[in-house]
């Protein structure tokens, strides 16, 4: 019985401290995760969120919930405010910033016929870094009960900048690609001529001048479903 007690008390110490290191693995695989997840939404969002907002997601959704519990289910393991994100955007390294100027050249060219709608730049290169911070567990034996762990895992990403906010974001950078964008200070008085004019060719009531909509798909591509509402210039 004594043999028996003593090997049980060990059996159950051995437990705790793989329960309590498969806590501390589990903690690092969602750091690697939170870390791809930073990089491809912070791609995507780029300007529209800041550093701080996301990093209040990804600790939300990789470290506050009861699966990052220590062996007793007293203590979290980590603390989600514990998350860390730094990340930086620049251009990208390399032969990859050269070809950008090579191909860009040619449009800054022609700045003036672009204007200040092309917002296309050399700034998709996404670097970053996830840091968490384990805290002592006090309700175990040592060394749990003083060990403070860091898990850091960086990330990068080579994404585009041609990402939109919208059509109307769209609509505007492609504007200073298609000439006749330039008429579409035209709109007031075509809209008075195409009255009599319409009376002779109907189609010229749907011409508006250099009018851009991303969001209208041409009819000889729609399947069934609702119509479209018709073209207006606006």
């Amino acid at each position: 019985m004594t043999e028996f007690a003593l090997w049980a008390a060990s059996l159950a110490l051995m437990m705790l401290g793989l329960w309590t290191v498969n806590g501390y693995q589990e903690v690092q695989r969602r750091a690697i995760v939170a870390a791809r997840h930073a990089a491809y939404e912070g791609a995507w969002l780029d300007a529209r969120s800041s550093d701080h907002e996301q990093r209040a997601r990804l600790a939300s959704l990789y470290l506050d919930d009861a699966g990052l519990t220590d062996a007793t289910g007293q203590a979290r393991l980590v603390k989600p405010e514990s998350m860390q994100l730094l990340s930086q955007s620049g251009p990208s390294p390399g032969r990859g910033a050269a070809a950008f100027e090579f191909l860009i050249a040619p449009l800054r060219v022609v700045g003036g016929f672009l204007g200040r709608g092309f917002d296309l730049a050399d700034a998709g290169f996404r670097t970053g870094e996830i840091i968490v911070d384990t805290k002592p567990l006090a309700d175990l034996p040592a060394p749990f009960n003083t060990l403070n762990l860091r898990f850091s895992q960086r990330f990068a990403l080579l994404a585009d900048g041609w990402n939109a906010a919208g059509p109307s974001h769209v609509a505007q950078r492609t504007g200073g690609l298609v000439p006749a964008s330039a008429l579409s200070g035209l709109t007031p008085l075509w809209s008075g001529l195409s009255v009599p004019l319409g009376l002779l060719e109907p189609s010229l009531r749907q011409f508006c001048p250099g009018l851009i909509e991303p969001d209208r798909v041409p009819e000889d591509r729609l399947g069934p479903g609702p119509a479209q509402p018709e073209a207006s210039c606006r």
